[in-house]
């Protein structure tokens, strides 16, 4: 019976994804809701937020005649995807690529990176809007030196690196 399981890409019911997950695993079938983690700007300061990669969607391992009705009818899915009618298995291999670099289930997203001399742009805080150039990496890398650029000044600023994007 089980020896014909694929993974298939499943939608699910609005911020749901945890929930399908949990009820699918809890019913013996193998789920993948991978998670991204990456610092916001929020109220003043930055927070570490942890989001669903996929939105609306997991990845499920079953097989597409035994288990799809306990797939599709599982509290938290709203449907299978398909083309004209027809689930399509994903590409071998592409779930475990994406689970391999995940850390219990969580990707990071990377810190931006700044080349010495590089343009920069202010994104956010009360200095948006406003031009630079990447100077240095300070404390940790998570803040970041700036020549900050005016009218007719230059001045040196640190800033938190995920307030600036290149130019």
């Amino acid at each position: 019976m089980m020896e014909t399981r694929n993974w298939y890409v499943v939608n699910t019911k609005a911020r749901n994804e945890e929930r399908a997950a949990l009820n699918l695993a809890q019913g013996g079938i193998d789920v993948l809701a991978p998670k991204l983690r990456f610092r916001r700007w929020r109220e003043g300061k930055f927070t570490d937020i942890i989001e669903p990669m996929f939105p609306g969607y997991i990845f499920v391992k079953f097989h597409p005649v035994d288990e799809f009705r306990l797939v599709k009818y599982t509290r938290g899915i709203k449907t299978i995807v398909n083309f004209n009618g027809r689930i399509i298995p994903l590409q071998e291999g592409l779930v475990d690529y994406i689970r391999e670099r995940l850390t219990e289930g969580v990707a990071t997203v990377e810190k931006r990176t700044f080349q010495k001399g590089e343009k920069i742009i202010i994104q956010e805080g009360p200095f948006k809007g406003f031009s630079g150039i990447f100077e240095q990496e300070l404390d940790g890398r998570e803040r970041i030196a700036i020549l900050l650029e005016g009218v007719d000044y230059c001045a040196r600023m640190e800033i938190d690196r995920e307030l600036v994007t290149k130019a």
